[in-house]
């Protein structure tokens, strides 16, 4: 039903704006994710949409579709591809079968901290990141704070003894199924609309994701413990189909580019006060968090390590970062 609904929407989006009039006058991008409307990410876009607008003088307009209206990330990136869909917000990890270099922002514990994350984001390393997609038909705009991704579960996880054999489901991302077998769970990829359901019938066990994913999709419902192990700090990324991109004078592309990163600043003030009030509200809601030593966690995915770095490309964006000051 969920398809066939998305189907029917994305009919009426080939529909909006077509008059004769409209169509010389104005072009009208089609932005699709799968957040809520109030979720910090969604209302950076807004904000990226506004400024488009108005630096446009309204020539171009960004149409956006959240709640997953045309599909999940996997059916919207194929969109994207195909050209259905000019712009969508996906995370990091799944974009990794695309291009190994966004292989390496998931990877575990790379990053010191959150600020370290987002300096090097918005450094020459990240637009590296972002422009390695062209030649596969979409580019980056920018990237946006996704947080930390942590487990949540059924049962307390406190150690990397606790995660033995428990199913968790994952990104549909080589990193992530490596990740999470090293630390002794069970990867199971699932999309993230498929996680409620599959935690409540008890196909999963647990999950990762960050805080707001986590309070906004429910799943304390069904998974009331959330350990902060920060496993990974894989930011969520702003893409645009190349096609639409070439169709835009050089004054267009600057303006739709300023204004993708001005959003980035904008989402990160709201997104630290948005996972604070959270927190006391899931407290209330009866979710336990747990504190971690990351020491075992850090060992055990020594192997992963080992394994991408035979790889010269990945293992000098792995050195970069590191010593990215």
């Amino acid at each position: 039903m969920k398809r066939i609904i998305g189907f029917l929407t994305l009919i009426l989006v080939f529909l909006t704006g077509c008059g004769k009039g409209e169509e010389t006058s104005t072009k009208k991008i089609k932005l699709a994710h799968a957040l809520t409307e109030s979720h910090p990410v969604h209302l950076a876009m807004v904000k990226f949409a506004e400024e488009v607008n108005e630096k446009t003088d309204g020539k171009i307009q960004v149409l956006i579709f959240p709640n997953g209206q045309l599909g999940g990330e996997r059916e919207i990136t194929e969109l994207m591809q195909a050209g259905a869909i000019d712009i969508i917000k996906t995370n990091a990890g799944p974009l990794e079968s695309f291009a190994k270099e966004y292989s390496v922002l998931p990877l575990p514990y790379l990053f010191k901290d959150m600020d370290h994350n987002l300096r090097v984001l918005k450094s020459p390393i990240g637009e590296e990141i972002l422009a390695a997609t062209e030649d596969r038909g979409f580019i980056g705009l920018t990237f946006y704070n996704s947080g930390t991704r942590n487990f949540y579960t059924k049962k307390p996880v406190r150690n990397t003894n606790d995660l033995k054999g428990m199913k968790i489901r994952v990104q549909t991302s080589k990193t992530m199924v490596r990740m999470t077998n090293l630390l002794g769970g069970s990867p199971t990829p699932l999309s993230f609309g498929e996680i409620y359901t599959a935690l409540q019938q008890g196909v999963v066990d647990g999950a990762e994701n960050n805080l707001i994913s986590y309070a906004e999709s429910k799943h304390y419902e069904a998974a009331p413990y959330f350990t902060f192990d920060e496993h990974s700090i894989s930011p969520d990324v702003l893409v645009m189909n190349t096609k639409t991109w070439n169709k835009l004078s050089t004054d267009e592309k600057a303006i739709i580019k300023t204004a993708a990163l001005n959003s980035f600043d904008y989402q990160n003030e709201i997104w630290s006060e948005t996972e604070d009030k959270l927190m006391d509200s899931l407290k209330d809601k009866g979710v336990e968090f747990f504190q971690v030593d990351k020491t075992e966690f850090v060992e055990k995915v020594q192997p992963l390590y080992d394994e991408v770095t035979k790889d010269s490309l990945i293992k000098d964006y792995i050195e970069r970062i590191r010593n990215f000051e």
